[in-house]
């Protein structure tokens, strides 16, 4: 089956890059419901599991969704690239109660009765307004033991994959972008076909697209709302280049620690994921002060670049550094 979305005037010039931390720690849920999905979240999987056991989550855990389906109030479409998680929750918050009534009772109807507890049954047929502000804490919980940790690299990533796909769009519009963005998405007489979906079209009507990379998504491909009359745009998620960089260790060549130093040469290899100065001190436990010295230093020697995102500046490893890094001694 198929999904079309169908591209009118000005639907291209409004497709547009967010990026959504709570899109994240929804999907980081669904990997703990599927914790064989792909070997690279193994080192994630051990790492949150003590906080894990301190958590309450069950409501959540009961409301993630299931067979493909989810409450889709709890996955709010995120309209810019600095969304923050506050920003995502507040939408969590405003949710109109009426939709949050109908989207449980159409969640409720699709588990198994035998596998929910009661307490949380009550709760999600209950009063909607209860179970909406009790979902988006738990949310809230998930967030700071899941994501919160990783979430430096984790947006570093992020931002490298927007600015691969705005440049691919800017040299070859949707068909150069959508060319390679995910094999369930296929460009073609200006429709996007995304196989493996309910059959049906969706006419943009100059709403445009927003499109949104994921870290613990993959393999998935994601879309929603997909409402013709919903006011805001569909957003399509997808996988983001270089997820597994996430859970590789940092490469280090001995002979790049002897000529850099191996402080320096650590900084450098913490860089293969964009990263703020904060980020790498914390990760390598040393000063900012010192981590900022050497970042410069590899900066004015072409080892790595600067990006700003906002407040922050971004780090990241050239390609000759990279190919230094990976390189062997004679």
């Amino acid at each position: 089956m198929t999904l079309v979305l169908k591209f009118g005037r000005g639907d291209a010039a409004r497709c547009r890059f967010a990026i959504s931390p709570l899109q994240e720690t929804m999907s980081a849920l669904l990997v703990l419901k599927a914790p064989g999905r792909h070997g690279w979240y193994l080192p994630w999987l051990r790492d949150v599991q003590p906080d894990l056991a301190r958590l309450d989550l069950g409501l959540l855990h009961a409301a993630s969704p299931s067979n493909g389906y989810g409450p889709d109030f709890l996955w709010p479409s995120p309209t810019s690239p600095l969304t923050t998680i506050d920003d995502d929750l507040a939408q969590v918050r405003a949710a109109d109660p009426a939709t949050v009534a109908a989207e449980l009772a159409e969640h409720v109807r699709r588990l198994d009765s035998h596998a929910l507890r009661d307490d949380l049954h009550r709760i999600l047929v209950g009063d909607p307004v209860i179970a909406r502000d009790t979902l988006a804490t738990q949310q809230h919980l998930a967030w700071q033991a899941l994501v919160e940790p990783l979430w430096d690299r984790i947006r570093g990533l992020l931002d490298a994959d927007i600015a691969t796909r705005a440049r691919q769009l800017a040299d070859g519009g949707l068909e150069r972008l959508f060319a390679d963005l995910h094999r369930r998405a296929i460009w073609k007489d200006d429709e996007l076909h995304l196989t493996g979906f309910r059959a049906g079209t969706v006419d943009l009507r100059g709403r445009g697209l927003v499109l949104v990379p994921t870290a613990f998504g993959w393999p998935n491909l994601g879309i929603g709302p997909t409402d013709d009359t919903s006011v805001p745009p569909p957003a399509l998620v997808y996988p983001m280049l270089g997820t597994a960089q996430l859970w590789e260790p940092a490469t280090r060549s001995p002979a790049v620690g002897r000529l850099l130093g191996s402080g320096r040469a650590s900084v450098l290899a913490e860089t293969a994921v964009p990263s703020t100065t904060g980020s790498v001190a914390h990760r390598l436990g040393l000063a900012p002060a010192t981590v900022s010295e050497h970042l410069t230093v590899l900066r004015q020697a072409g080892l790595v670049t600067a990006t700003r995102r906002g407040r922050e500046v971004l780090y990241r490893q050239t390609p000759l550094a990279t190919a230094l890094l990976r390189s062997e001694p004679w």
